[in-house]
């Protein structure tokens, strides 16, 4: 398959250079996002009689967060921030969304080669998550070749938790644990603290949040420092969809699915119940 062409402006391409993320307003229509919105709807309805093998990860970023079958989660739960894994897996609506073909091309320019969809993550609420990179948890198999998009499925609200970030934080050299990776340890966290707070400190970078759109799309880089600031108001939600991407060329050809096009993703099994990430 030849490459596909590209579709950075130079303008876009600066940005990203520069900043670490990218938004592309409006990209999804409104009919699209409600197509979405109705289909976590649908599966949260039928959970008790199929849940399709999903986990949700409920009362994220609080002492009792804990991994469940979505079976078991209760309204009580949803009512609360939680994060439901990987809905790509078993929905082909989330993964014809989240492969939409000009987002993979864009996506393509970005990570200088094919992407693969590695993890799905849904939200009804702001996550509230500290600030963070995620290659804590997704560490690429080449340095900065791993992004993630955040789909906004409403406006968003300041008072509902917005995304949170450090732009240019993506040009802090990288904070390597002891293991000498940049996957979490969790005994590491101050060290790593102590060593971002400096460097944010010097280099006089500021936090901002992303008034999102329903249908924007965030992009950002895998060394973006980022987070969910705080609910004020518990009763509004902040759906989003995210997506971290690899890209496939660095995969093993045996874990990558096409489903036409050059649009690939991850075929794996559900995360295990045993503990959240």
């Amino acid at each position: 398959m030849p490459p596909p062409p590209k579709v950075l402006t130079d303008e876009q391409r600066q940005h990203w250079e520069e900043q670490g993320f990218l938004v592309v307003p409006g990209f999804f229509a409104p009919d699209e996002v409600a197509k979405l919105v109705a289909e976590v709807e649908r599966l949260w309805q039928e959970r008790q009689a199929d849940d399709r093998g999903l986990v949700i990860d409920v009362c994220i970023d609080t002492p009792d967060e804990r991994r469940i079958r979505l079976r078991d989660a209760t309204d009580e739960a949803r009512a609360l921030p939680y994060k439901l894994n990987d809905l790509y897996l078993v929905s082909p609506l989330v993964r014809e969304t989240i492969l939409d073909a000009g987002l993979v091309d864009l996506i393509d320019d970005l990570l200088d080669g094919r992407p693969v969809v590695c993890n799905s993550l849904t939200f009804e609420r702001g996550s509230q998550q500290r600030f963070h990179l995620d290659t804590f948890y997704m560490p690429p198999l080449v340095p900065n070749k791993m992004l993630a998009s955040w789909i906004a499925l409403e406006d968003a609200d300041d008072r509902a938790g917005p995304l949170r970030y450090y732009p240019r934080s993506h040009l802090i050299p990288p904070f390597h644990f002891s293991h000498g990776g940049l996957n979490l340890r969790e005994e590491e966290l101050p060290d790593f603290d102590e060593y971002i707070d400096k460097r944010v400190a010097d280099r006089g970078l500021d936090w901002t949040t992303f008034p999102a759109k329903a249908g924007d799309v965030f992009i950002w880089h895998a060394q973006l420092y980022h987070g969910g600031a705080p609910i004020e108001d518990m009763s509004l939600t902040r759906k989003s969809l995210v997506t971290h991407y690899f890209r496939a060329g660095d995969m093993d050809p045996d874990w990558v699915e096409d489903i036409g096009g050059g649009r690939c993703y991850l075929r794996r099994e559900h995360q295990s119940t045993d503990s959240p990430s």
